[in-house]
């Protein structure tokens, strides 16, 4: 038996999109994106390193970068890049396996919507994020973040499992991960490729009511963790407390597999009705970090 995967709900709807931009407006008071903001005004200010080229000045960008030879060369804006900043772009890795569409609704819409809140807090506060999700993208500037979203929202689910995709050039820099890591052995091999990369990971894992257990019994849709494939399982008291038991096991074993390479593994339960910025806030605790 073969069942098609999902239909996936829309994931920003115009209440998200309104939401995402509240967010990004208080970007500021995000700890974590403040601090990642005072480390690019600095790289800036000190103007130093190897010229690798132009890109066109956006609104908010830093005046003191801007190229003013190219300026009166050309009328345009212009910034200059400079080596050092290739450590100011971000990386954001999204899981688009079949077992993402567990859950209801779609563990996959809450990885897409929060996959969307780093990769905008990115392009707030950096000059470019990469988007890894089958397939490669690149954006840079704030003004790319409704193109961002078009892509999120285009994508549908994979069958099976595939190898983690790499950035196809230099070091990915800082990584943000957003997958349910149903395979903790392949994902501790991909963080230690990760980590022979030079790259930084954190780990975000949204949750589903399932990750906890099963409490409603009777015929329930189950991926199958080693093809991907969502199987119709009936489900009575015993099995269900085996599957509890499982569970608890494969969130130790993902918590290891970050633990014994070194980085974060962040679970967060998102809002899935709510778009208030606040409620995001809080469920996101961790983006202040």
């Amino acid at each position: 038996m073969n069942p098609r995967l999902p239909d996936l709900p829309e994931p920003f709807p115009s209440e998200f999109r309104v939401m995402l931009e509240q967010l990004l407006r208080l970007a500021g008071k995000v700890q974590g994106a403040r601090m990642q903001s005072l480390r690019t005004r600095n790289h800036a200010l000190q103007q130093s390193g190897t010229f690798q080229g132009h890109r066109a000045y956006t609104q908010g960008d830093d005046l003191r970068r801007i190229d003013w030879n190219a300026y009166a060369r050309t009328g345009s804006l212009f910034l200059k890049l400079l080596a050092e900043e290739e450590a100011r772009a971000a990386t954001v890795i999204l899981d688009v396996s079949a077992s993402m569409g567990v859950g209801s609704p779609p563990r996959f819409v809450s990885a897409a919507r929060l996959a969307a809140v780093l990769c905008g807090l990115s392009l707030v506060h950096l000059d470019a994020v990469t988007l890894v999700a089958g397939g490669e993208s690149s954006f840079s500037g704030r003004r790319a973040i409704g193109l961002l979203l078009e892509r999120i929202a285009s994508m549908g689910l994979r069958e099976g499992h595939d190898e983690l995709e790499l950035p196809e050039r230099g070091s990915p820099g800082r990584v943000h991960w957003v997958s349910d890591f149903v395979d903790p052995t392949a994902t501790e091999r991909a963080l230690h490729r990760l980590r022979r990369a030079g790259a930084r990971v954190t780990g975000w894992l949204p949750t589903v009511p399932d990750d906890f257990g099963i409490d409603a019994l009777g015929w329930r849709m189950l991926c199958d963790p080693e093809t991907g494939k969502l199987l119709p399982v009936r489900v009575d008291a015993e099995l269900a407390q085996a599957m509890k038991r499982e569970l608890q096991t494969l969130q130790r074993q993902q918590e290891q597999a970050f633990a014994r390479c070194g980085f974060p593994l962040q679970r967060l339960t998102l809002p899935t009705h709510s778009f208030d910025p606040a409620a995001w806030m809080e469920a996101g605790w961790s983006f202040r970090r």
